[in-house]
């Protein structure tokens, strides 16, 4: 009878667990956010308006902007939450160098 309330137990703990992430068109979201207000985003496309962002891969964006674009890396980062506690992904986000098109 002890092995079934901690087999019970561990069952509800488990969807609990597996809903501490955000679902990932929310972590998109927040990605895209922080892609959109970077300086960093900004300076590489000479300050011209983003036309567009679209994924080449897990955790990396081209990011275009009239006849410019710039390659986003997501990475872990940011402060860690301690063991057991859950949440958002902390990530940072590396801008590669800017590429602009002659016009």
């Amino acid at each position: 009878m002890k092995k079934l309330g901690i087999l019970t137990a561990a069952g509800l703990a488990l969807p609990l667990i597996a809903q501490a992430a955000l679902p990932p068109q929310y972590q998109r979201q927040r990605e895209m956010k922080e892609i959109i207000t970077s300086p960093a985003v900004e300076d590489a496309l000479q300050s011209r308006p983003i036309d567009s962002i679209s994924t080449t891969g897990d955790d990396v964006y081209t990011v275009t902007a009239g006849p410019c674009s710039v390659t986003v890396t997501i990475v872990d980062g940011g402060k860690r939450k301690p063991a057991g506690w859950a949440g958002p992904r902390q990530f940072d986000i590396e801008v590669g160098e800017g590429v602009c098109a002659s016009e």
